[in-house]
């Protein structure tokens, strides 16, 4: 994933207000995955973690995304539910968060589009 088509969705959202925080490995790559399972199962347990972050909106799609549901912390999840959007193959990890931690999460859009959607509504206005 390229700094490039990510950059204008973070601005997007400090425009509205928003802190984003970006995880470690967001730009990391491994041939068409986004990067290592160990760094964004690493990654999304971290986010978890974080108190102060209050949701997780998904950069793409997440192809490869199945390959780490198995080793999810479900528990983790339940103790500290938070915003889960995203779509395309994260479809995957929001079925699997309901069905495991009972969190209710949205298919949505992700921070890709957010960008897309910045230049859409000033075509509007």
């Amino acid at each position: 994933m390229l700094e490039e088509e990510i950059q204008p969705g973070v601005n997007f959202l400090e425009s509205l207000g928003f802190e984003p925080v970006c995880s470690h490995h967001l730009l990391d790559q491994k041939g068409y995955l986004a990067g290592e399972d160990k760094s964004r199962l690493k990654d999304l347990h971290a986010m978890f973690r974080d108190k102060k972050i209050k949701a997780v909106l998904c950069a793409r799609g997440g192809y490869g995304t199945h390959r780490i549901l198995q080793e999810l912390d479900y528990g983790l999840f339940s103790r500290n539910p938070k915003i889960v959007v995203g779509y395309s193959d994260i479809t995957a990890l929001l079925f699997a968060l309901y069905k495991k931690s009972g969190m209710l999460t949205i298919h949505g859009p992700v921070l890709r589009i957010c960008s897309r959607a910045k230049a859409e509504m000033r075509r509007c206005w």
